[in-house]
Order: C-alpha cells, then structure tokens, then sequence
C-alpha cells in the first residue's frame, strides 16, 4: 500500500512538472526581426547618406544577430531615376534580389513605364510583390501581383498583405485595365483569408500616407503591424497598439522592429499576443558590402560614360530639395518653366514640383551635365503646348497649392504669370491673386500654356489641364529633358533669379 502511494505520489509530481515544463515552453516568446526599407530609387549614397551597398552591410549585420528575420519593402523603387529611365528599374530589382528582399508591396511609382514593364520586373524578382486591392478587369490582383502572402517562422505562420494608395490611378501609369479598390474592404478581406490560412501574426505592407495607414487601424482588427512607405519620412507611429513603421527614403534609414511574439491561454482560449520594439538605423559612414558595390559601380560607370557631358553653367546656386521645390518658388523651377514656355513660344509655363528629382543643391559655377539634368527630370516626359481658358488656369493653380502642407508634389513652378496664394484658406480657395504678363487673369479668356505630358493628362490631380485645346500633343512634343538642356545650352550660363512668381500671403 505505501510503495502504491509513493509511486502515485511521484506520478503525480512528474505529471505536474511536465505541466510546467509545457506552459512554460508555451509561454516563451519569440521574436521575429523586420528589417524594413521603402521608397528607394538610387543605388548610391547621397551626401554620404544611403547607398544600397551600405543597406547590405546593415542588412546583414541585423540578420547575423536575430534568430530569425524578414527583409520587407514598402513599395517605390522601379523609378524614378536617371539610371531607372536607362533600365526602367532592372537594376533596382537585380540589387533588391542580391539583397534577399523577402516580400514587397508595389509603390505608385513601379507604374511608371506601365503595366507591362511592372509585371515584368515582378516577374524577375526573387520575392512576391503583394498588391491586394491592385485589380485586373478579372477582379483578381493584376501584373503578376498576389494578394497575401505566408512565411513560416520557428512555431509561428507570419502572414503579409500589401495595400497600394488608390491614387496611384493619378500619380502614375498603371493603365485602364488595372483598378484599385477601396483600402478598407480590402483590407478586412486580406486579414479574415490570413487568419484561414492560419497566420498568427498579420503584417499590412503599405504604400500609402500615413493619414490613410492611421485610418487602417482604428477600422480593421487582426493586424499585429505596419509596414509602409510613400511618406519620404522615417516615422515612428503607435497606433492602438499597432506600431506603424516607415523608413524614409532612399536606404537613409534600415527600419528594424523586434516583435516579441507569444502564444499564451486565457479563459482556455489560445491566442497571440505582440510586443514591438524598433530601431533606425542610419547608413551614413557605412562601409559598403563588398559583393553589393561591384554591382552598383558597375551601373554608375555605364551612366557616367554615356552622361558625363557638360551642358552650361550656372552663375546662382540651383536648389531642387524635395523640401523647397514643393513648397516654395525657387531658381531651379523657374528655369525649368522658362524653358518649357519659350521652347513653344507660350504665354505661360507651369510645370510640377514632384517631376523634379534631384534633391540636391548646385553651388555657383557648378558645371551642368546631361546627367544632372536627366537626373532632375527622370520621368522621360514631354513638352506639350494647349490652349486654356483663365477659369481652367486658374483652377490649375488651386489644385497645385491644394496639398502643399502635405508636401505635395503638384506644387507649381511657373514662367510667364505670378499668383498669391493664402495656405490657410480651404482647398480650391487659396488663390488670392494671378496676373498673366502683368495683367490680372481673365476667366474668360484663353492662354496658350506650355506643360508635360503627365500633368496634361490629369495627373498629380490636375484635371483642369485635360480640358486645353492641345497645340502641341504628347505625340508632337520634345523630351522635357531634352529642352531643358537645349535651354541651358543657348544661354552657356544661366542666373535664374527669384522673382516672385509664387507667393504665399
């Protein structure tokens, strides 16, 4: 009797102990590192800032200390750019490979040379790109895009889907075959088919603005984090208790979060519980990975060879920042405009802010080359010529001032006219004064305007454009490059002056 209870005793203690050692092993968690970048479109540093040979040697450094990690990226890397417009971005996706991308999500910009090249640089990546609401005429996800998307990670199913900004329709040139639906229904679609396939840990890889990321949240339940892009800056936003991570742009920043992930009971249910933890870090002073770097110098040396021809100087310092030609007249965008205006023999040049890439500064006496300007100006657009009435102008410029808290890239440059405008006022109200030559605009009459192609066509919301007259059709037009370059090239030196032309009151 007593060696009966003994053993039932040590019975008893054993099972209890394996009880233990079970919840105990339940209860640990793992983390999963996210090494996350978005919104890349050169391959070298900039002002010793970025560089895709410097991503690689944070890459791997984050990787060779994590247990496990995913590389994701958040849309924006096909174009634009000098070397983009050469390659239509199969250089990005011959780098994003070497890198060991895991899983991206397209940007508004991976539409650029259209939907066949898109689906051709998908079709060439080593990794799926996700475009859930990014819809053929079959409702299914088009150009070789999938909706969701699986990584098994120790005893956990991470699962991934990717959301587009519905004015990518706009922004770019996805075609009329491609749709884009409504982020939200989409979005609670994406997570229920997750959750069936058996994902415990949802991750949204987004290119849209934050406001919308935001918005994402607060309406559809089941997603752990975000992942995103299209904002150009590193942000950090924790939104009930959802981390929101964006990178910046240009391989400035690596985007690292820990999620701490666990599977753990309540009230006899099992279910996952997360905790984020996150890093930037920078690339400046990064040594450069010594298998990335051949291939980007490779690049640059085809570039250099083919573009290193000098075009004129300027005698002013030329600013095309991101931050300043989007919000502000300067010398850089009037120079673009003249040369537009004069190269067509307009009253008026308007040209937007977004199509001017450089993001950089040109000291006084700066020799100008065919690639600086092609860098400037990647988007291989056109110079178009219309005939438009003073109440579409006008309404022009109200939509190229509608964003620029935002940062826009619809912020006008202009030649031949000026505007005042109040930033306060309510969008579509802003513009408080505009005079052609010198006199006020009249609605009722008509100007003959010289533009690009992508913003005749609507794009960067300018719908009143789409109803000039064409003079001077895409079809007939000059490489906008080009005659910038033919500009800075007849005048040997350019000067151009602030003067003006746009003004905020």
């Amino acid at each position: 009797m007593l060696k009966t209870i003994k053993i039932s005793v040590l019975a008893l203690v054993s099972g209890v102990i394996l009880l233990l050692i079970a919840a105990g092993a339940q209860a640990a968690p793992t983390k999963i590192t996210f090494l996350h970048t978005n919104d890349v479109y050169e391959i070298s540093p900039k002002r010793g800032k970025g560089g895709l040979a410097e991503l690689m040697t944070l890459l791997q450094a984050e990787r060779a200390a994590a247990a496990h990690s995913i590389t994701t990226f958040g849309g924006d890397l096909l174009s634009p750019s000098i070397l983009s417009r050469k390659f239509k971005g199969a250089q990005m996706v011959e780098l994003m490979n070497k890198l060991g991308t895991d899983v991206a999500v397209p940007g508004n910009h991976e539409f650029d040379f259209g939907p066949e090249v898109a689906e051709q640089r998908f079709g060439e990546s080593s990794f799926p790109w996700l475009g859930a609401n990014v819809l053929g005429k079959d409702g299914k996800p088009a150009a070789g895009l999938t909706a969701i998307h699986t990584i098994g990670v120790g005893d956990f199913k991470v699962g991934f889907f990717g959301l587009l900004a519905p004015e990518t329709a706009t922004l770019s040139s996805p075609g009329s075959g491609i749709s884009f639906a409504p982020l939200i229904d989409t979005a609670e679609s994406a997570v229920k088919q997750l959750e069936q396939a058996g994902a415990d840990v949802i991750v949204a890889l987004t290119h849209m603005n934050i406001a919308d990321d935001r918005a994402l949240i607060r309406s559809v339940k089941g997603i752990h984090l975000v992942l995103g892009g299209h904002d150009h800056e590193p942000i950090t936003y924790y939104e009930r208790g959802v981390l929101i991570q964006k990178a910046g742009y240009d391989a400035h920043y690596l985007a690292a979060v820990d999620l701490s992930v666990e599977r753990v009971e309540k009230r006899g249910k099992s279910t996952v519980e997360v905790l984020p933890q996150w890093r930037m870090l920078s690339t400046r002073g990064v040594a450069p990975d010594p298998k990335v770097k051949p291939i980007v110098d490779a690049y640059n040396l085809k570039l250099d060879e083919e573009l290193g021809q000098p075009v004129g100087k300027t005698a002013v310092e030329l600013d095309s920042r991101r931050s300043t030609i989007r919000t502000m007249e300067t010398g850089f965008g009037n120079l673009i405009a003249d040369a537009l205006r004069e190269s067509v023999g307009a009253e008026v040049g308007l040209t937007n802010g977004g199509g001017i890439r450089g993001d950089r500064t040109y000291d006084p006496g700066t020799t100008l080359t065919q690639k600086d300007v092609l860098s400037e100006l990647p988007f291989g657009n056109l110079v178009v010529l219309i005939e438009l009435s003073g109440g579409d102008l006008l309404g022009a410029l109200e939509n190229g001032v509608s964003e620029i808290e935002n940062i826009g890239g619809r912020f006008p440059h202009l030649s031949g006219m000026t505007m005042v405008f109040d930033p306060s006022a309510p969008k579509g109200q802003r513009i408080v004064s505009a005079k052609v030559g010198g006199a006020e605009l009249d609605r009722n009459k008509s100007y003959k305007l010289a533009t690009n192609d992508y913003i005749y066509g609507g794009g960067d919301g300018y719908a009143a454009l789409t109803r000039g007259k064409p003079l001077i059709d895409p079809s007939g037009g000059k490489l906008m490059a080009t005659v910038v370059m033919d500009y800075i090239a007849a005048k040997g030196t350019v000067a151009p002056k602030l003067e003006g032309r746009v003004k905020s009151r």
